[in-house]
C-alpha cells in the first residue's frame, strides 16, 4: 500500500503533532498492527485536539503523564498564563519534573 501524501504541519503544534503521530505508527508497526490499523492511528493523532479531544486520549498508565501535562497546560491558558509559561510547564510535566501541587497555582495553599 503506497503512502498518501501527507502535508507536515510548519507551526510547532503540528511538528510536535506530526513527530508523535509518527512515533505512534512506529510503535503499532512493531505491535504488528496491520496497515491499515497503523494509518488510523497516525490520523488520530493528527486530529488531536487537547482543548476538544481529552476524553478521546487513553486512561492507561502509558499516557498518564501526557494526559496530566495537558489538562494543565489548557488550564493555565485558560488561566491567562503566557505562551512561554504554558509551553515550560508543559515540557516540565512531560519530563517528570513537575510534581502535582507543587507549582506557583499551589503556593500557599
Amino acid at each position: 500500500m503506497a503512502h498518501p501524501k501527507v502535508e507536515i504541519p510548519q507551526d510547532p503544534h503540528g511538528k510536535a503533532r506530526y513527530a508523535s503521530a509518527k512515533k505512534h505508527a512506529e510503535l503499532a508497526m512493531k505491535a504488528g498492527k496491520s496497515s491499515e490499523e497503523v494509518h488510523a492511528i497516525f490520523k488520530k493523532v493528527m486530529a488531536f485536539n487537547p482543548k476538544t479531544d481529552l476524553d478521546k486520549l487513553p486512561k492507561d498508565e502509558a499516557h498518564a503523564r501526557y494526559r496530566s501535562a495537558i489538562i494543565h497546560a489548557v488550564k493555565a491558558h485558560e488561566a491567562g498564563k503566557s505562551s512561554e509559561y504554558v509551553h515550560d510547564l508543559y515540557k516540565r510535566i512531560l519530563a517528570g519534573e513537575a510534581k502535582p501541587g507543587t507549582g506557583p497555582a499551589h503556593q500557599g495553599k
